[in-house]
């Protein structure tokens, strides 16, 4: 399959080969040097957030440990959250899946335009890749929505602490296995603060 076919900019192919030659093969972790981190982590953001590859992809392009490379995109997914100022950064996260159905739309396309079987599986995979990368998506924002909700009550509850508030948050959004009795008596305190509380 030729790569006109699934519409690689050759500017991305120019620049991937450029990297290739640069990059030091027998290089698989740390440490690494402050510059070394940062080309490292730009080239992560490059090829994960604007060309889709998945870490494992990543990681057999650079040659690099695939943790590492986890690592520097676990890295952009929180400087992304930062960044936007958003408690929650649906609609940027919205805008990169609509992006992915665009790729799956032309690849769907492409697929019943191809004649050989190696293409057609090649093709095939791309789709499930993508696929798997939407699904993953949606599991990075639960975890992350989660991860800002806790980060949310524990402010909270810091400011209640240093301005001498009586009361503090208490959250709720994970599911918690308890026994019969202990529900109860939660339910209970619960209730005995509030009347308290008003």
């Amino acid at each position: 399959m030729s790569t006109n076919e699934l519409q690689v900019p050759d500017e991305f192919l120019k620049e991937n080969s450029e990297y290739v030659k640069i990059k030091k093969p027998a290089k698989k972790g740390g440490p690494y040097s402050k510059n070394d981190k940062d080309k490292r982590m730009n080239e992560v953001y490059r090829l994960h957030f604007e060309y889709g590859y998945s870490a494992r992809k990543i990681a057999e392009m650079m040659n690099v440990n695939r943790n590492t490379i986890n690592g520097d995109i676990d890295y952009w997914f929180s400087r992304i959250s930062k960044n936007v100022n958003l408690v929650n950064p649906e609609d940027r996260i919205l805008i990169g899946i609509e992006r992915m159905h665009v790729q799956l739309t032309r690849l769907r396309e492409q697929i019943d335009k191809v004649k050989n079987n190696s293409e057609r599986m090649s093709i095939e995979r791309l789709i499930y890749d993508i696929n798997s990368k939407i699904i993953h998506t949606y599991q990075k924002v639960a975890y992350s929505e989660l991860r800002t909700y806790k980060v949310i009550i524990e402010m909270h509850n810091d400011f209640l602490m240093k301005n001498n508030y009586s009361q503090r948050s208490v959250s709720f959004y994970d599911t918690i296995s308890v026994s019969q009795k202990a529900q109860q008596r939660i339910n209970r305190i619960i209730a005995e603060d509030r009347q308290h509380v008003n």
